[in-house]
């Protein structure tokens, strides 16, 4: 890797860490910010919910508009969408404001995910690129495992706005880099002109895909449970099971731990199984994950450690199965990478706030509508891998008889 490759690695990195972290840093702080702006646990949990609808408004915009006019004038305007709504955070005495600076955030960090993946694969030739995105693959989940720990001691030592200034700060770093160091990566001869009919008809082409739409639906349920169960336990187990403010950071870095060594361990156990059986044993472990809920709801509903340990089942089976599930929508449309990127990441996130805001209306002070909400999740998401492998399966058979007729 030369200079100038290291380079943009290192500003992807910048430019990804401050859109990671703005999920996860600060759901230690849900109790002290629910007593500060006089709001339920309900009403805490949409912080998330602005957040991701914010990103699901702008990721299909970002892809095509940096086609047309380049990446860096998208990627600056992101950015500074970003650094208003981190600010608003900052400084917000009311809830609404709060609301609105985490809708700006979510709106300015959908264009980091978009843009920063189309500058990988501008600066990089095709090999390296993937090897990019492995190194970011290992890097990210290991900041993102490490946000809720650094929230919560930010929180404990500083107050939840030190959360909220770190974002800020984040991507104030990203914008000065960005502005001053990043070159535009998409020479002028290989944009597209900005056309809407063929816009339109490409976005038909992906939408209008049953297996697309399968394999969506899959990644976005696993997300959302995922993500459900780290943003209601922020508010369960501090204030109703009494882990302190100080021990509960590790309890979320357990999880996100458990998500990070399954990337980790994906590709090995990839070569040893395959693509199928390994798919089949992520679905197994988030299956025993639920199962391992339902038992320790029944038998502790009030032991932060049990369901804890199970959700780390689920957080490893659901890394492997949208490990390999995602690359193979994107398969689906080689043509038009950038449109189905943009889709499933808007309805992956789409879905997770509808799940996040249905599982805070839920609450009532037990673990058991979280549990109910992830187990929902895998009662979905089970039928529709054994539908998609099963069609999978049929044609490869079709494929495998054709070819062995043309061959006598």
């Amino acid at each position: 890797m030369n200079k100038i490759e290291i380079k943009y690695l290192l500003l992807i990195i910048v430019i990804f860490t401050a859109a990671c972290i703005e999920t996860d840093i600060y759901l230690p702080a849900f109790p002290d910010m629910m007593h500060f702006f006089g709001v339920s646990e309900e009403a805490i949990q949409s912080i998330l919910t602005w957040n991701f609808f914010g990103i699901c408004l702008a990721c299909p915009l970002y892809g095509p508009l940096s086609d047309s006019f380049g990446r860096k004038k998208p990627l600056l305007i992101a950015l500074g969408l970003f650094l208003i709504g981190s600010m608003m955070t900052v400084v917000s005495n009311d809830f609404n404001t709060m609301l609105w600076g985490r809708l700006l955030q979510g709106i300015g960090s959908g264009g980091c995910f978009t843009l920063g993946t189309a500058i990988i694969f501008d600066a990089f030739q095709e090999r390296k690129a993937i090897a990019a995105m492995n190194q970011l693959n290992t890097i990210i989940p290991l900041i993102m495992a490490a946000a809720p720990l650094l929230g919560g001691y930010l929180n404990s030592a500083f107050g939840f706005r030190s959360n909220f200034l770190v974002i800020a700060l984040f991507v104030l770093a990203s914008l000065t880099i960005c502005l001053f160091f990043y070159e535009e990566t998409l020479p002028r001869e290989k944009r597209a002109p900005l056309q809407a009919k063929k816009l339109l008809n490409d976005f038909k082409l992906v939408l209008t895909s049953v297996p697309f739409w399968q394999l969506i639906l899959i990644c976005s349920f696993i997300f959302a449970g995922y993500l459900a169960f780290l943003s209601a336990t922020a508010v369960l187990f501090v204030i109703e099971f009494g882990i302190s403010k100080a021990l509960f950071p590790l309890y979320q870095g357990a999880i996100l731990a458990a998500w990070v060594v399954g990337s980790l361990t994906c590709s090995r156990a990839l070569k040893k199984w395959g693509n199928y059986k390994l798919k089949m044993i992520g679905a197994g472990l988030i299956l025993c994950g639920g199962i391992g809920l339902i038992v320790s709801s029944l038998i502790a509903p009030l032991s932060a450690n049990f369901c804890t340990l199970f959700m780390l089942f689920f957080t490893f089976g659901a890394n492997w199965t949208c490990g390999l599930y995602f690359p193979e929508a994107m398969e689906l449309f080689p043509e038009t990478k950038g449109i189905a990127a943009s889709i499933l990441t808007s309805t992956r996130l789409l879905f997770t706030a509808l799940v996040v805001g249905f599982t805070g209306s839920l609450y009532n002070a037990t673990i058991y509508p979280i549990v109910g909400v992830v187990c929902g999740v895998i009662v979905i998401i089970l039928p529709l891998i054994i539908l998609y492998e099963r069609k999978n399966q049929g044609k490869a058979l079709a494929t495998t008889l054709d070819s062995s007729m043309i061959s006598h």
